[in-house]
């Protein structure tokens, strides 16, 4: 503990102890480099004296083993005994743990699973500020539980970037505490634009800035290079090896998927300096000593809700503002140092300034699934640290009760239980657990893969090599899914060994492809953890029975996106949930009713199109067979907008889509005319005789309903509008039954005889003017406001008082027209007119107009 005293966090551990002593909850911002990581869990025990376990929770599966034999070594024990880890698939504790760092996954289903955390004497949030979805959970799940049934249960929050006002008081009652740290100055460096067409890859930029810093600089150290993700991280590392400036340099690669030993070697001292190109691990939480120069690639890779495919996806994306400066403080750990940005500085104003948190990126159905699992039904009344948008709680529930994991009131089902049990979208577990069952798990698996990454194969536009697509690949495969096309693609390029000239030949991209077999594999051995049966597929079923399980399977996990064509000749289609699509014309599959792994929104023109890609055809044996319970027949009358007429069908639905469809013989007229009337309200059928007369007319009577209410007139808005033209289409089931149909006569039965006295005299159609032949029109508007119009010299002789409607109550607006019948000037005060404006007026007109009368 010498050793490690005198680190920052050691000048506020007083704070922490008297924090959780007064509050139990600490909220703690603490900047890189201050020792919160290895040293609050230590100061729990030791000073604040914390009994039960310590669970540390760590964003990063790499940081939460490299933390933990950190902090075991600083206590002179074996890692797994006091102090250990638990990641996925890897759990280095015992019985006699007391430090115990998780990742995000391990701690909620520990706590949904168990709410009172026995055993469990304090949790702390490590690098909260990256905001993933898992640990928002936790935090919310850990302070229920201190509310309800542990009261002793201490948190501790903290990161280096934290939002503390909102955690201070989403915390309440807690102490809130800041720690400094140790930084030295970090020079700041662009190299320049990175969103150039002509930019070369970024780790091509990497080596090269690698270069000019060796040049430029005779200072010794390490050199830490962040780059998105394993790809990325080999190339920089070729790129770099290949410069003779890199001949005194170990280049070191660090990354999750990295073996221990790999992974420590990175982040070890040693004598001959290093080159270290790392993922966003090295951005918090490890401390690697001895790094004076940061080369930032600015990327990486971020959880995204992909809409195309309907799932989370693992997206490359420019970093945020707040991202870059904690990469940038590596270097100042130790003394001076500098950070070059491959980016332009005007690109780093535009970029955001914090990563937008979890909870409102991603999709929510893997999450709401683990929920239910917990018996939390009514996702919209959790405590959430933010709450997502509840279009997108909607949209997850949904889903899931499409996948048959929750019932109609958000209980969780037996299946439901089953698929809670996988580290997946329930898309994927939800199609593993049909594989399985119908003895196709690694074929299934294997399409799962080929849905993770870039897609494998595309259509070519060269003649010659689209030839040879339909030759080799796609006259080979099924067309009972575009899947089957995919899975011989990726057959060739595995026989090629994944060869990336062989492969392109052909349109295949051959690491995507090498990739998907990987996570097939890796798919494979979770499905095993958690119990299913065999793994490869069953070999007492010819090809065409295999072909037709995997179908159905694809339908288990996308009958969410089911669509029916609308006829036999088009790509356009209707589906599910009241959407309707274009069916891609590269399609293999020509059945009439099929589903959509993936769907796109495009905007072409202006006009939005949802296309619908790698399609599997659906037979309704199918539908019947999996989903029973979501079938339902009904008979429906419903306007048909092809044949202008209202019909009468019984129909078979699957959810919301009509898959088949029978004429019942004549519609109810009462139904006939409320739907005939809605098409006209909705301005999509047109009454001839509706015309400006009537609009005038209803304009009356609305203006006396409004101003004269002692006349007990009911005023016709858009509920009477409908109830009219329900009267005048009546007995009809077309349009061409409606369209010559009178309407005035109809509309002026909406008041009694006696009433139309009113409309007459309180608000007159026109006006006598003396001067003028013909009375002048009155103008009624739906504001309230009423007009009259006429050339300026026909109201020489009307006194203002004259102007008067609605039994004296309202002054019409007169507009005053030139001799070329075009507005001159509008007035409410006619009188007024005459002694002030009229004088400009007149000035302006009589000049133009010589030969007219102005007095």
């Amino acid at each position: 503990m010498a050793s490690t005293s005198a680190l920052p966090i050691y000048e506020v551990a007083d704070q922490i102890v008297d924090g959780l002593a007064a509050h139990g909850r600490v909220v703690l911002s603490a900047p890189t480099g201050s020792g919160k990581s290895t040293q609050v869990p230590q100061i729990l025990i030791d000073r604040a004296g914390v009994e039960g376990e310590i669970v540390v929770l760590q964003p990063r599966r790499l940081a939460a083993r490299l933390l933990a034999k950190r902090v075991a070594q600083e206590r002179g024990g074996k890692l797994g005994e006091e102090v250990g880890y638990q990641i996925r698939f890897e759990n280095v504790i015992s019985s006699r743990t007391r430090i115990r760092f998780v990742t995000e996954a391990i701690l909620l289903r520990q706590i949904l699973e168990d709410p009172s955390l026995k055993g469990v004497g304090a949790v702390v949030f490590d690098e909260f500020h990256e905001r993933h979805l898992t640990s928002d959970l936790s935090i919310s799940c850990a302070l229920q539980a201190v509310r309800s049934v542990r009261s002793d249960l201490k948190l501790v929050v903290m990161s280096a970037t934290l939002d503390v006002e909102r955690l201070e008081t989403y915390l309440q009652p807690c102490a809130r505490i800041e720690a400094s740290g140790r930084m030295y100055s970090v020079e700041m460096r662009y190299m320049g634009a990175a969103l150039n067409r002509d930019a070369a890859p970024v780790w091509e930029r990497a080596a090269a800035a690698f270069r000019q810093q060796c040049r430029s600089t005779t200072e010794t150290g390490d050199v830490l290079v962040f780059m998105p993700g394993a790809f990325e991280i080999r190339k920089t590392i070729d790129a770099i090896q290949g410069l003779s400036e890199s001949k005194d340099y170990e280049v070191l690669p660090l990354h999750g998927e990295l073996s221990p030993d790999a992974q420590d070697r990175a982040v070890s001292s040693g004598g001959r300096p290093k080159v270290i190109v790392s993922t966003n691990v090295a951005e918090t939480s490890i401390t690697i000593e001895g790094v004076r120069t940061v080369i930032d690639g600015g990327l990486a890779r971020i959880a995204r809700y992909d809409a195309r495919r309907g799932i989370n996806a693992i997206l490359v994306e420019p970093i945020s503002r707040a991202s870059a400066e904690q990469r940038a403080g590596r270097a100042g750990r130790t003394g001076p140092g500098t950070c070059l940005r491959l980016w332009s500085e005007a690109e780093h104003v535009a970029r955001a300034e914090r990563d937008t948190p979890e909870v409102r990126r991603v999709d929510l159905s893997e999450t709401l699934l683990m929920l239910a699992a917990a018996d939390i039904t009514q996702p919209e009344n959790f405590a959430w640290f933010e709450s997502p948008d509840a279009h997108a709680l909607a949209k997850a529930g949904e889903l899931l009760h499409d996948l048959g994991a929750i019932d109609a009131e958000g209980a969780i089902t037996d299946l439901g239980r089953q698929m809670a049990r996988f580290p997946l979208h329930p898309r994927y577990a939800r199609m593993l657990i049909e594989a399985d069952r119908l003895q196709v798990l690694e074929t299934v698996a294997l399409i799962a893969g080929l849905s993770q990454g870039r897609a494998i194969y595309r259509v070519a536009r060269d003649k010659r090599v689209r030839q040879a697509q339909m030759d080799q690949i796609e006259d080979h495969a099924d067309t009972r899914s575009d899947f089957f096309v995919h899975l011989q693609a990726w057959e060739f390029a595995r026989s090629a060994k994944f060869n990336p000239s062989a492969c392109a030949g052909l349109g295949i991209h051959g690491a995507s492809a090498r990739q998907a077999g990987e996570v097939a594999r890796q798919l494979l051995s979770v499905a095993q953890r958690v119990g299913l049966g065999r793994a490869a597929d069953s070999d007492d079923a010819n090809r065409e029975t295999l072909e037709t399980r995997i179908c159905q399977c694809l339908l288990a996990g996308f009958s969410d996106h089911l669509a029916k064509r609308n006829d036999r000749g088009t790509y356009r289609c209707r589906m599910v949930h009241g959407r309707s699509g274009e069916l891609l014309r590269e399609t293999v599959v020509e059945t009439e009713l099929f589903v959509a792994a993936e769907i796109e929104e495009r905007d072409v023109r202006g006009d939005v199109t949802v296309l619908l890609g790698m399609a599997t055809a659906v037979e309704f044996a199918w539908l019947n067979a999996i989903f029973p319970e979501d079938f339902s027949d009904k008979a429906v009358t419903t306007y048909d907008p092809q044949l202008r007429r209202v019909v009468c069908r019984s129909e078979r639905r699957f959810r919301d889509l009509v898959l088949e469809s029978t004429d019942r013989g004549e519609p109810d007229i009462d139904q006939a005319a409320t739907l005939l009337a809605t098409e006209v309200t909705e301005g999509r059928l047109l009454l001839k005789a509706w015309d400006s007369a009537v609009e005038q007319w209803i304009a009356r009577l609305n203006f006396v309903a409004k101003h004269c209410p002692e006349t007990e007139i009911a005023p016709i808005d858009t509920e009477a509008r409908q109830l009219l033209t329900e009267q005048i289409c009546h007995g009809a089931l077309s349009y061409k039954e409606i369209k010559d149909r009178a309407v005035l006569a109809t509309v002026k039965e909406w008041i009694s005889p006696e009433q139309h006295y009113y409309i007459d005299t309180y608000a007159p159609a026109t006006m006598e003017l003396p001067r003028r032949r013909n009375p002048a029109k009155i103008r009624y508007e739906e504001d309230g406001r009423a007009f009259i119009a006429s050339k300026l010299q026909d109201f020489y002789d009307v006194p203002g008082s004259s102007l008067k409607v609605a039994n004296g109550k309202v002054t019409l607006l007169v507009e005053l027209l030139a001799p070329n019948q075009r507005p001159a000037h509008l007035t409410d005060d006619l009188d007024g007119f005459w002694g002030g404006a009229y004088h400009h007026v007149r000035k302006e007109l009589a000049g133009r107009y010589p030969k007219h009368e102005w007095r």
